[in-house]
Order: structure tokens, then sequence, then C-alpha cells
């Protein structure tokens, strides 16, 4: 007799701990599904230009997409100044700040150039994002007589602040 209920308690806790751990499963399902997925961001910059992107795991920004004032200047050889809108495509981390270098076609040259880019980003308690932008790059641009250049250097910079969108 004393065998026979000691089995029937094992079957029912069997039962009770499979019931608690597809409870758990199904708890837990929903809370990873939305965490996953990315937080769209709009806002402006210091010179008026929108700027959007999506903040993936409440850590790294995807498609960064703005455009930028850049003044170009020329530093040896002569030239206009140009002044214009960069527009820019970028990745990177919040709450710190990177410095690296892209290979990009700038919008006032028309081969690729090697842009060095400063961005600087903190994350507000309101879950505004707020930071800043730095990029610099330089160019020639043959001249006649043939043999004779001008070398131009450009700066731009803003800084930009986005809110999640409702």
């Amino acid at each position: 007799m004393c065998l026979r209920v000691q089995r029937l308690i094992l079957v029912v806790m069997k039962k009770l701990t499979t019931a608690l751990l597809c409870l758990v499963a199904l708890v837990a399902l929903p809370a990873t599904a939305s965490a996953a997925k990315p937080v769209k961001y709009k806002g402006k910059t210091s010179s008026g230009h929108k700027v959007t992107f999506k903040l993936k795991k409440g850590r790294q920004v995807t498609n960064f997409v703005t455009g930028a004032p850049v003044t170009c200047i020329p530093i040896q050889g002569g030239g206009q100044t140009f002044v214009g809108a960069e527009p820019i495509v970028l990745y990177f981390g919040v709450n710190r700040t990177w410095e690296f270098q892209v290979k990009a076609k700038p919008a006032f040259y028309y081969n690729e150039v090697t842009m060095n880019y400063r961005v600087t980003s903190k994350k507000l308690r309101n879950g505004t994002i707020r930071g800043s932008l730095r990029w610099q790059y330089q160019f020639l641009i043959p001249k006649y007589p043939i043999g004779t250049f001008s070398i131009y250097s450009c700066l731009g910079e803003a800084t930009f602040r986005a809110k999640p969108v409702k």
C-alpha cells in the first residue's frame, strides 16, 4: 500500500513540475521578444537637419541617418571655399566616445576619401539620446596647368538630440 501511494505522489509531482516549466517558458517568451525589438528614434541636429536611427539592445545605434553642415577650405594652391550639407549614415554605441575612419565618397568630391569621425553620445534618464558629431577629410583638385592642384581640408561639426518615436 505504501509503495502505491509513493508512485502516485511521484506521478503528480512530475506533472506539476512539467506544468510549472511550461508556464515559466510562456511568461519569459514575450519579454525576450519585446526586448529584442529595436526602438526607433527621431530628432534634429544643431543645424536643423532631421535625425533618425534605431537603438538595439539599449546600447547600439544603427542606421543613424542625418545631414550636417561641412566647410571645405583650400589649404594649399588657392581656390574657393565650399560650404554645404554632408549626408551621414553611421553605426555606433551609446554612452561613449567613438573615433574611427571610414572610406566614403563625400558630397564635394568625386572619389572616395578617408573620413575621420568622432561621435559622442549619451542616453538621458527620460530616454532621449543626445550627442555630437565631428568629421574631417582632405582631397586634391587638379588645376590648369597640368601638374598643379589645390588641397582642400573639410571639417563638419554638429550636435543632435533625439527622442523615442511613440
